[in-house]
Parts: C-alpha cells; sequence; structure tokens
C-alpha cells in the first residue's frame, strides 16, 4: 500500500511539473521563423515598389512538379531560380527553393545519384543524398527488393516526400535543365 502511495505521488507530481511548463490556455506562443535559406526566399522589395513575378511551369513526375522563376522589382534587383513542390498526398505538399546558381551544383549532384548502381558502403542498406541550401533532397538508397531507388523531399520545417524510379529522375533532372537553360537565355 505504502509503494502505491508512493507511486501515485511521483505520478502526481510528474504531472503537475508538465502542466507547469504548458503555456495557460488562449496564450499565443510565438513561432520562431527560420532565416531565408537562399536568395529567392529573402528577396524582399522595398515598400512602394512594384514587384514582377514571371514564371513557367515545366512539369511534373511522380508527384514532383518544377516551375522556373523571376522576381524583380521596379528598382532593378531580382532573383531567379527554381520552386520545387513535391505532393505526398492530397493533405501534403511542400516546397523548396533553389536558387539560379546553385542549379549546375544540383545537376552534378543527382548525376552522381544517378551513377550508384551498387551499394557503395561495407553495411547491407545505403542511402547517399544531395541537399540545397533550401532543403531540396534527393537520395538514392538501398531497396529491399535490390537494386537503388530514388526519393524526393521538400520542405524546411515540414517535409514532403516521394519516391522515383530511374526514368522518372532522369526526367525531373531534364526539367531542371530546361530552367537552367530559361534562366541563361534572359537578359541581365
Amino acid at each position: 500500500m505504502r509503494l502505491m502511495s508512493v507511486l501515485v505521488l511521483v505520478t502526481l507530481g510528474a504531472a503537475t511539473r508538465l502542466v507547469a511548463q504548458q503555456p495557460p490556455p488562449n496564450q499565443a506562443t510565438a513561432a520562431v521563423a527560420l532565416p531565408a535559406a537562399t536568395k529567392m526566399e529573402g528577396f524582399r522589395p522595398e515598400a512602394g515598389t512594384v514587384l514582377v513575378f514571371g514564371y513557367d511551369e515545366l512539369g511534373s513526375v511522380g508527384g514532383v512538379s518544377v516551375d522556373v522563376r523571376e522576381l524583380r522589382d521596379t528598382r532593378g534587383s531580382f532573383v531567379r531560380g527554381l520552386v520545387v513542390e513535391v505532393t505526398e498526398s492530397q493533405y501534403r505538399s511542400e516546397r523548396s527553393l533553389v536558387d539560379e546558381d546553385e542549379i549546375p551544383e544540383l545537376l552534378r549532384g543527382i548525376d552522381a545519384l544517378l551513377d550508384v548502381r551498387q551499394n557503395p558502403t561495407q553495411f547491407q542498406n545505403f542511402e547517399v543524398r544531395y541537399t540545397t541550401k533550401g532543403e531540396l533532397r534527393i537520395t538514392a538508397f538501398s531497396r529491399r527488393s535490390g537494386g537503388v531507388g530514388y526519393s524526393v523531399e521538400a520542405g524546411r520545417t515540414i517535409k514532403a516526400q516521394r519516391f522515383l524510379n530511374d526514368a522518372d529522375l532522369r526526367k525531373l533532372r531534364d526539367m531542371f535543365v530546361a530552367a537552367q537553360n530559361k534562366l541563361q537565355s534572359l537578359p541581365r
């Protein structure tokens, strides 16, 4: 009986500490904003300027869509890059931004992942990842059935993920090349 009383007191004490740590009801908690990871995310035109936003939708493959865009203000400041949206389900879709100057390295990263044909480690399972500043993550991984699979993940705080096969990852790469070509054709 004494052991049960001590256990009840300890449990009540722990519960009281948990309740004391929670904010009171109806009190808003401040959300902490992440600092901008890309130039596109950090682009803030000055107050009183007009923002011009242009974009081309380049396509979609396996729940991953890509558009190329430019944001320009009337004072001549601009940023360019990609928006990669990953739709995991009807309830979850997340985006990652990729600056124009990151695209060549992104293409090299995808090429390196496509070159993975066998396990590069001494372990049974593996993952080889490439990640951009804006948290676009592309991964080559070992499949349980053998061979290599790929995933694309987007989002900085909440993530959305889709799985692709070799052909789909190559189509995604082609969209990134089309974006790079479009951006290189634009006047500075």
